[in-house]
């Protein structure tokens, strides 16, 4: 089976539900935790439906289980992107949105956001000292005193790239982000036409329209040929999303994180923009202990990771309907995590560099959506805190 790539947007018309990977009744009143965007996989889970849907109704036959596992699995999700737009424009570049990066820090009575860059160590861990090269990750140091503060969930496109590229990013009065509201569900005794406490239950949802804009989900896809319905079911419930072609450009470079290149950076910031799957959980594949330092290859350079801001796991899971049984959970690094690399041979990072990183994929599980990646610049320091 051919396939060509596609670039779509998912756009939901009454909010999403996407399950974490918590029971129904992790909690007394018995509700259900939705995730506040969804992750690569269930994506790609929507895209395979939606295929695989418009092939029943074109050749009139009903797929059996084993027609869904062969038949779809061609299908595969390249990037994907977080997009908001004003309530009918076309998409633009500058409708897409980001995952605020761990190194970004909103301090007490600063107009600005406060840049976070790592410095060498000058003590152990409190763990144990079992790894010389996880000792000597450099390590985050606030040059500021003054009291950290909640950061966003998302950033503009502005606002991140000229993060990327070096510049001060301004505080925002209101901080872009979505809703949520408590859906409840109840169920009736027909013979009755009483409420059945059986299937009472609760769970969130996403909304993703309000009065200045629409939130949406931008795919770059390998789907066979043939056309798609213009509808799509998405989440845990199945809420419908108006299906919408999306511009090649809007998975493209910005033109000013590489014009930030084009004067050499000295060191490389890699920011997560989806989750990152590895097999040793926060550590980037390929990359080893070589003389108390990790190295490994990063767009065919030798590069040393110098630093890590990497918060808590996450977990991944999700529900397989063509075997009826729940996927296996992975320990993921969470979008926003920053890792920062010099090179072995001292030379900066070019354009070239940064045009080969945007958007490129690191670890497993990448055609399901996982583990993009987005580079910035990075003028490290040697000065001891």
């Amino acid at each position: 089976m051919t396939t060509a790539t596609r670039y779509l947007a998912l756009v939901p018309r009454d909010g999403f539900f996407a399950k974490d990977g918590r029971g129904w009744h992790t909690s007394a009143s018995g509700r259900g935790h939705g995730l506040d965007w969804p992750w690569p996989s269930t994506v790609l889970g929507a895209l395979r439906s939606l295929w695989g849907r418009s092939e029943e109704t074109r050749t009139g036959t009903t797929f059996t289980l084993d027609d869904w596992r062969n038949r779809t699995q061609p299908i595969q999700l390249g990037r994907t992107l977080v997009l908001r737009r004003v309530h009918g424009a076309a998409w633009r570049m500058e409708d897409v949105t980001w995952p605020v990066p761990l190194d970004a820090l909103w301090l007490e009575g600063r107009a600005d956001v406060h840049r976070l860059d790592p410095v060498q160590p000058i003590a152990p861990t409190l763990g144990r000292d079992d790894d010389e090269a996880r000792e000597a990750l450099w390590r985050p140091v606030p040059d500021d005193a003054q009291k950290p503060l909640a950061s966003p969930r998302w950033w503009s496109s502005e606002e991140f790239v000229s993060w990327l590229a070096g510049k001060p990013v301004s505080i925002r009065d209101e901080a872009l982000g979505s809703t949520r509201r408590v859906q409840v569900h109840v169920g009736i005794r027909p013979e009755e036409l009483t409420s059945d406490d059986g299937v009472l239950f609760s769970h969130d949802v996403v909304e993703t329209l309000d009065r200045t804009g629409e939130w949406a989900l931008g795919v770059e896809v390998a789907l066979p040929a043939g056309e798609l319905p213009k509808v799509a079911p998405l989440g845990s419930d199945s809420r419908l999303s108006r299906v919408e072609s999306l511009p090649t450009t809007l998975f493209d470079p910005p033109a000013r994180v590489l014009e930030s290149f084009c004067a050499p950076s000295p060191g490389l910031r890699l920011v997560a923009a989806s989750p990152l799957c590895f097999k040793k959980g926060w550590l980037p594949d390929g990359f080893v202990n070589t003389n108390g330092e990790y190295r490994g290859q990063l767009a065919g350079l030798d590069v040393i990771l110098r630093a890590a801001f990497v918060p808590r796991p996450i977990h991944v899971s999700g529900w397989d309907l063509a075997k009826g049984e729940p996927k296996p959970t992975s320990r993921m690094v969470s979008p926003g995590a920053v890792y920062f690399f010099e090179r072995t041979d001292g030379q900066p990072f070019g354009e070239a560099e940064a045009k080969s990183l945007w958007l490129a994929a690191l670890g497993i599980r990448t055609d399901e959506g996982f583990g993009r990646v987005v580079p910035g610049v990075w003028r490290p320091t040697r000065n001891n805190p």
